[in-house]
């Protein structure tokens, strides 16, 4: 059972990476030819439909945990999905369309945006059904995903030249693909009649997953804060062009899809040590990577963003910290097992699990650094330099992250006693280390000439490649878990 984390997990970061390439041609597409002030009303407008879905949190919440369980809930959770489609369409165009005057300008983008919110509607439902049954698979509709969403963007973008508008078109043309390729895969699952039952026991105590949801919105929605405070979103262009990169650091965090339903089934410590090992193990290249490179990554995204090169350092970090912060989330609601009673779900006996103590922690996080983000931007509003800004907002993400992963680590200790694996991070760190030396020496005698997307790409690839190769030959020849793992793994593809 334990291979099978390792092998899922390894199956679905192939699939990432393989996405890579086409997901950097899709945002530089995008970012080479869409000013940065639209490239930030994109990511925000993403924010915003991202919080319209809050009230669909009950069905992803609750399919995961009692798929997980073995119980056949994906066709009710499917067709309550697919009920909801029609209400929140309507539901964003109201909204849209009774927007104030002082949005006129973004209005055509706010409602050809709504033709992404049938896939989002139904991917929150068919999503964790997935991950309960085939977590492996969804590696294949991340690569549907991207396919989709360059072809898209190439016709739309490069030869019909419709700028964000062609952004969102392709982006939805890849929403809707990824959700065909996993609908195909979980069909065996959709057997059996829906009951409305099990949706009205679900929402009775839909405060739960609710506020799970609205926290994890809440994590993406610091856009929408600064481009209101601002009244412009340059800066959140500037910001979310770092993130892209930071989003690739936390790939390792694919292991965690597998270690989360396995967890609700089985109370297994030795699986949260495999785990941490498989993602530090991924993890520490990556943020190497985008520590060392920060400034021929963000050049392919064009030369406006190259100066926003220390925001991205600090969002690396950032991105490392919050994968150990969502582990540790992880095992806590993983190892809870009050709910295993769907007819039990009160409120007076939930209240003291870790399905709700760890929405109000969160809360409090984002209540923090909402407040502390908001008065800087607003203090800071007359400030024209919008990289700096950026700077302040990068801290304070990070200032606020660090002492509430600390508090969630010592929390996941207390409900379950598990290893961190000290040995084998220090090997993993020290090969890092020798990777992030080769990277500094390779830059300062090779510095980087051309500004063309091409000529960055051949100038990152070949050190990018040496760098994890001289860091996976070090790690195998002194990290014998590793080792062994990579040998099973090579045993279980053949078989």
């Amino acid at each position: 059972m334990t291979l099978r984390i390792a092998y899922a997990g390894i199956i679905q970061l192939i699939a990432r990476f393989a996405t890579l390439i086409t997901g950097l041609i899709f945002i530089t597409l995008v970012t080479r030819n869409l000013p940065v002030d639209e490239f930030g009303l994109w990511q925000t407008l993403g924010s915003s439909v991202g919080l319209l879905l809050i009230p669909l949190a009950p069905l992803n919440y609750w399919t995961l945990r009692y798929s997980a369980r073995g119980q056949d809930v994906a066709r009710t959770s499917l067709l309550a999905g697919i009920i909801a489609v029609p209400i929140f369409v309507i539901a964003y165009l109201v909204l849209a369309l009774t927007a104030s005057s002082s949005i006129e300008a973004i209005l055509i983008y706010v409602l050809i945006y709504s033709i992404q919110i049938p896939a989002l509607c139904i991917w929150e439902v068919v999503k964790p059904v997935a991950r309960s049954y085939k977590p492996e698979y969804l590696g294949y509709a991340t690569i549907a995903l991207e396919i989709g969403k360059v072809s898209g963007a190439y016709y739309t973008i490069a030869i019909l030249k419709l700028g964000l508008i062609g952004a969102i078109l392709s982006l939805a043309l890849g929403q809707f693909l990824q959700l065909a390729i996993v609908i195909y895969i979980i069909r065996p699952k959709l057997r059996g009649s829906f009951k409305s039952s099990t949706i009205k026991k679900w929402y009775k105590a839909a405060w739960i997953p609710i506020s799970n949801m609205s926290v994890s919105r809440l994590s993406i929605s610091d856009s929408i804060l600064v481009a209101i405070i601002l009244g412009s979103t340059t800066v959140v262009g500037i910001f979310q062009a770092s993130r892209v990169f930071t989003l690739i650091v936390r790939y390792s965090e694919e292991f965690l899809r597998v270690l989360y339903p396995k967890l609700i089934r089985d109370n297994r410590n030795e699986d949260i040590t495999l785990t941490f090992r498989l993602q530090s193990f991924v993890v520490i290249p990556l943020a190497v990577g985008a520590l060392m490179l920060a400034e021929p990554l963000l050049g392919i995204l064009g030369e406006q963003y190259v100066k926003a090169k220390l925001v991205l350092r600090i969002l690396t970090i950032v991105a490392v910290i919050e994968g150990i912060e969502y582990f540790m989330w992880n095992i806590l609601t993983g190892l809870e097992k009050i709910d295993e009673n769907i007819n039990n779900l009160q409120f007076k006996r939930l209240r003291n699990s870790w399905l709700v103590r760890l929405p109000l922690i969160d809360l409090m996080k984002y209540a923090g650094y909402f407040s502390i983000l908001g008065v800087i931007m607003y203090t800071s509003k007359g400030v024209e330099n919008e990289l700096m800004l950026s700077m302040y907002w990068a801290i304070t993400l990070l200032l606020i992250t660090i002492p509430f992963t600390i508090y969630k680590i010592l929390l996941a200790k207390r409900v379950m006693q598990f290893d961190f694996p000290k040995l084998s991070i220090l090997r993993y760190s020290f090969s890092g280390i020798i990777m992030a030396g080769f990277l500094y020496v390779y830059q300062e005698l090779i510095p980087l000439t051309g500004t063309s997307v091409g000529s960055i790409i051949i100038y990152i690839i070949p050190p990018g490649f040496i760098s994890v190769l001289v860091y996976t030959i070090i790690v195998l020849s002194i990290d014998s878990f590793i080792r062994e793992s990579t040998i099973d793994f090579i045993k279980k593809i053949r078989s």
